[in-house]
């Protein structure tokens, strides 16, 4: 009866749970790019450069309470549960949740009472206007602290009883809350005569009012689950149940957390590295503090914020190909092996390059269509080739944990952070924002090709990545000369609109060289074989029908 009751929890519907996280993530992602755009029309980018310099601090804070326990948790509940071991599904959520709690605290204290400290150490040549304008905004944040890691535990409490609906829902609703509260939060306080900080404020404490509504979900979602495991486990006691301790529970857990925590600490310490660096650098040479921290703005969140959207691909890449290359390990198989990994970094190229193309030569209309302004246009240009790289990254980070090799990614992101954190000392002084954004690239490509060749040596497969990249990026100039001639007979055809329509134009220029040049890169890289159909059909929502075009376009050669 407990066994029956326990795989029901596993129920059959774990691919559909699977689906919905997908799109859920998706749907979180998209909401998380887009939200910029009205925000800065309401705080301006010098508001957005406060937004970026609370998050930063807070990201760390929060990957540091958060340790890697709710994946750890996740785990060894399934495994728990698998073997009949109930008691100890017990224990370890007990642990795992004071755990979080206590960290949440600590958390929580430290943002607080650091954050006139840390608003000080960002702008060191003006840090009395550093800290009263950026204090309100991070101590409004840290508030999400006390909500989110102990969110995070009942994520992972569901997702060790295979229950992926709510944690997906939970996603969506805590990223819809979030951005219409960040939204209308700054929009009420510009309104009502406030200053640029407390908007930028009332936006930061939004991530609050968004954790709050995802955690009400998952109380919602895990009360029942509790009550029927607890219920069910109550009447029969397995003799095992009772075996190891809390200490050796405790080491299991931090075990598996650990690798997680460090992998998941890069980003945020890049970002951290480039809060306290790019403004003090910025300010050096010459600007006000204000006007550092709209060129930080613009960067953060405007140029970053694009990059994120070709990642989400390599998301949906990465995410497939681990199991796979990971069964193919088991197995044996070399060439399956050979064939996921090779498939993988083609299908991201496939992908990537396109888009630094279009970031590359529509920098000008996207930045007045998305933000109302050419003034990050040089910025997102700057930036266009890191989506290439870190996409790269986020790939090979996955195959090399199909590989077994959960260490090793991380120590390579953290050489490619101390590369950008040289290159933002030699690269900002002289270019400004520039050199940060150029930095960033370098650091990138530095750690992918780290990453590239980790791949090679514990996988044992033969390939080349800058041979693989050559007809994705022949078909991505070819992109670029017709997005430049389609934009360009835009404007002459629009000559007479002038500047009172330049938001028209601008989008105009976006959707129509969009459109003509990306059926041009389409047909040209399938040409090219930039990837096969096998490995086009892998992809998320496009990959049938663009299987169907290189079936039509690749006919078979001898020995392919």
């Amino acid at each position: 009866m407990l066994r029956k009751g326990v795989a029901a929890t596993r129920s059959p519907s774990v691919a559909r749970g699977a689906a919905i996280m997908v799109a859920c993530v998706t749907l979180a992602k998209f909401i998380g790019a887009i939200y910029i755009i009205p925000l800065n029309r309401i705080i301006g980018k010098e508001g957005l450069g406060i937004y970026s310099n609370a998050y930063a601090l807070y990201v760390i804070l929060l990957t540091v309470a958060t340790a890697g326990f709710p994946t750890a948790m996740g785990k060894l509940v399934s495994e728990r549960l698998a073997l009949g071991r109930y008691a100890e599904v017990e224990r370890i959520y007990q642990i795992t949740m004071r755990v979080l709690w206590l960290t949440s605290v600590v958390a929580f204290l430290l943002m607080w009472v650091g954050a006139p400290v840390y608003s000080a150490l960002v702008a060191l040549r003006d840090p009395h206007q550093a800290a009263e304008t950026l204090t309100l905004s991070i101590r409004a944040l840290a508030f999400s602290l006390l909500i989110v890691p102990w969110m995070s535990g009942l994520r992972g409490y569901l997702q060790g009883f295979q229950r992926m609906e709510p944690s997906a829902y939970s996603q969506a609703i805590e990223q819809i809350a979030r951005v219409a509260a960040i939204v209308i939060g700054a929009y009420a306080v510009k309104q009502a005569g406030g200053t640029i900080a407390q908007g930028a404020a009332a936006a930061t404490f939004g991530s609050c009012v968004g954790a709050a509504a995802g955690a009400l979900l998952l109380v919602v979602a895990v009360v029942p689950v509790r009550r029927d495991f607890l219920r069910r486990w109550g009447r029969r006691r397995d003799s095992r149940a009772a075996t190891g301790s809390t200490g050796a529970l405790l080491r299991q857990i931090t075990h598996i957390a650990v690798p997680v925590s460090l992998g998941a600490m890069v980003v945020p310490i890049a970002g951290l590295v480039d809060s306290l660096m790019v403004q003090n650098l910025l300010m050096w040479t010459g600007m006000s503090f204000h006007d550092a921290t709209g060129q930080y703005g613009i960067l953060s969140r405007y140029a970053y914020q694009l990059i994120q959207l070709p990642l989400s691909f390599a998301f949906a890449i990465g995410a497939s190909v681990l199991p796979a290359v990971a069964s193919a390990v088991a197995m044996r198989r070399r060439e399956a092996l050979q064939t996921q990994i090779t498939g993988a970094i083609r299908s991201q190229y496939f992908l990537t390059f396109p888009a630094a193309a279009v970031l590359l030569v529509l920098a000008v209309p996207i930045d007045y269509g998305l933000f109302g302004s050419d003034e990050g246009a040089a910025i997102i240009s700057s930036v266009s080739f890191m989506s290439v790289f870190s996409s790269l990254e986020l790939i090979s980070t996955y195959i090399l944990q199909g590989l077994g090799q959960m260490y090793r990614p991380v120590r390579n992101m953290f050489i490619g952070i101390g590369i950008k954190t040289l290159f933002n000392l030699i690269l900002i002084p002289p270019f400004h924002i520039m050199g940060a954004a150029v930095a960033s690239t370098i650091g990138y490509l530095c750690s992918s090709t780290l990453n590239v060749l980790a791949v090679k040596k514990y996988s044992g497969i033969r390939f080349s990545a800058w041979r693989l990249a050559i007809p994705p990026a022949i078909a991505s100039v070819i992109l670029c000369v017709v997005l430049g001639f389609t934009s360009q007979l835009v404007l002459h055809l629009a000559g007479g609109w002038g500047e009172a329509h330049r938001l028209v134009l601008s989008w105009l220029q976006i959707l129509v060289a969009g459109a003509v040049g990306g059926g041009a890169y389409t047909i040209a890289a399938i040409w090219l074989r930039a990837a096969t159909a096998d490995e086009l059909a892998r992809l998320p929502r496009i990959g049938r029908r663009l299987a169907r075009l290189a079936q039509r376009l690749q006919p078979v050669r001898p020995g392919v």
